[in-house]
């Protein structure tokens, strides 16, 4: 991604459909050191295997501000198969539905209609996952929904609920008041256990452990510390408890006491998942919102990002990089990196800002093939030549860049299922595309990044939880360019080279910024050329974002 360069980029969008872009420029940002010991803590996780749509919008406030309105007392029950539908004393509704032992969704609709629901079957795709023996009773103060696994618990006046084991008295979750509304917004209130830990939210910036943390779950496309890159409406508790929001709006959790869960939606809409350990409560969670998709061989190897055709006129960097001036100066790169032994997979020879391919793309596929490398297209337009990229020429991934898919949500997430169909319906390869600005259920088809940021020790501190993090949200392909996009040194490049080395995929970004170091400090042999991802060429820039 291009940030400088986002109304050139915008312009040129413009005149296809897509959503509009707003620019944040990503800023500096100090802060406090992480200890040594929990960075280590947060990287052995890492190791270990836990890291294994509508406008832009300002996150939510951690309560609704404003007037605001309640369902009232419960003044009817009734069953319907594993559907059982709560009439409140305000007009209000909620149904509650079982579609598991352990899974069950919450929906709560304040004109008492079931009709809106703009997310569909695209975060919840599996639903039905058999016959589950249900019942209930009314135990007085409250209607107990049971499943062989919990015990839901509809308290009558006010209305509010409660989830406690099968012995009904072991508790796992509960409302401390009514769940509210305003016109804009709702917001869930929970009762927070003395020692419950908190953990999800998507590819979050930061610290991995949520208790005490205001998290947005929004786009706002900073990639600072604290932002979150992809937010996933989606959290999971030491209870022994998941929910995924239900939505597209942006929202804020709050992980105080009470936990105070917004969105930006006159509805509330959740899916509860339930287990005996962390680990079955994300189990859940995939089986509903899917399971995280499986890479092709080559992109578990490391990738290289570039411009190779730096002739183009509309190009925003330099016009004069040697051995850069076309697309097919990549194969000399690719011919440098099998002599040098490089570790490498794949390349993205172009980028939409300016940098488009060079015509014909096929030789330059077939030629980087040749070497054992894969070709992969950066985009910050759309997909429109997919089929034929695909298809014909043979190009095998995606990039989607944030001046086509940055406004987010439902259409980032359309975005990249529009990347993925091309690269599935057009060859027999299997889907690899990268993103920002992912959601619920973008593990099942994209590699999430962690977008504009920083060469600098202090990035690199809150990166290792970040990646943590996202394993804990479903999201198992989580990756940072190596040393960032805005400055960067030498040591700072190793260094996230070698730990990034652990990750599940990672890619290195050359050439967008003056070198850090001057030529004559080069450790390649006299007479070749840089390998495309040595420090002194995969230099980041201010004006690159990726």
């Amino acid at each position: 991604m291009r940030l400088p360069s986002i109304r050139r980029s915008q312009r040129r969008h413009d005149q296809h459909d897509g959503p509009r872009r707003l620019g944040v420029r990503a800023r500096p940002d100090r802060r406090r050191r992480r200890t040594p010991g929990a960075a280590l803590i947060a990287a052995a996780l890492t190791i270990a295997g836990l890291a294994a749509a509508g406008p832009l919008a300002p996150p939510a406030s951690a309560a609704p501000a404003g007037a605001t309105a309640t369902a009232g007392d419960v003044s009817g029950f009734t069953q319907s198969g594993n559907t059982f539908t709560v009439t409140a004393s305000g007009g209000a509704k909620a149904r509650v539905v079982v579609a598991r032992a352990d899974i069950f969704r919450l929906w709560l609709s304040p004109d008492g209609t079931f009709t809106n629901d703009p997310a569909g079957s695209d975060l919840a795709t599996t639903t039905d996952f058999g016959s589950v023996a249900t019942s209930w009773s009314d135990a007085g103060a409250y209607y107990r929904i049971t499943t062989g696994a919990l015990s839901i618990r509809v308290n009558k006046a006010p209305l509010r609920f409660s989830v406690y084991r099968a012995d009904n008295t072991t508790p796992v979750w509960q409302e401390t008041q009514p769940t509210s509304w305003t016109g804009s917004r709702t917001t869930q209130y929970l009762a927070r256990g003395a020692d419950e830990q908190f953990y999800g939210t998507g590819l979050r910036l930061g610290e991995w452990a949520l208790r005490d943390k205001t998290v947005p779950i929004a786009v706002d496309n900073k990639w600072r510390e604290n932002d979150n890159a992809s937010p996933a409406p989606f959290y999971m508790s030491t209870n022994g408890y998941g929910v995924m929001r239900n939505t597209w709006a942006p929202g804020s959790y709050g992980f105080h006491a009470p936990t105070t869960l917004t969105h930006d939606e006159k509805r509330f809409d959740a899916w509860y998942f339930t287990g005996d350990s962390l680990k079955s409560v994300l189990d859940a969670y995939t089986d509903v919102s899917g399971k995280p998709f499986m890479a092709p061989l080559w992109g578990f190897e490391l990738g290289n990002a570039d411009c190779f055709n730096a002739s183009n006129p509309d190009y925003q960097g330099d016009h004069n990089r040697l051995r850069h001036q076309t697309t097919p100066d990549v194969v000399g790169y690719a011919n440098d990196a099998r002599a040098a032994d490089m570790p490498s997979g794949w390349f993205l020879p172009n980028d939409g800002y300016g940098c488009g391919y060079t015509q014909p793309l096929k030789s330059t596929v077939d030629a980087l093939k040749a070497k054992g490398f894969q070709t992969g297209l950066w985009t910050s337009t759309g997909l429109g030549s997919i089929a034929d990229e695909v298809g014909t020429a043979g190009s095998r991934g995606v990039k989607t860049d944030v001046a086509w898919i940055g406004s987010g949500y439902k259409y980032a997430f359309d975005g990249v299922q529009q990347a993925v169909d091309g690269i599935e319906k057009n060859s027999d390869a299997r889907r690899y595309v990268w993103t920002v600005d992912g959601w619920a259920g973008t593990q099942r088809n994209a590699v999430v990044w962690t977008g504009d940021t920083h060469g600098t020790w202090d990035d690199m501190r809150w990166h290792v939880p970040a990646i943590t993090g996202a394993g804990l949200s479903g999201l198992n392909y989580a990756a940072g360019d190596v040393d960032g996009i805005f400055g960067g040194s030498p040591k700072t490049y190793t260094r996230d080279l070698q730990w990034k080395a652990f990750t599940p995929a990672f890619m290195t970004m050359s050439g967008w910024a003056r070198p850090t170091r001057p030529p004559a400090t080069r450790t390649n042999s006299p007479g070749a050329s840089p390998s495309p991802t040595s420090p002194s060429t995969a230099s980041t820039s201010s004006s690159r974002c990726g």
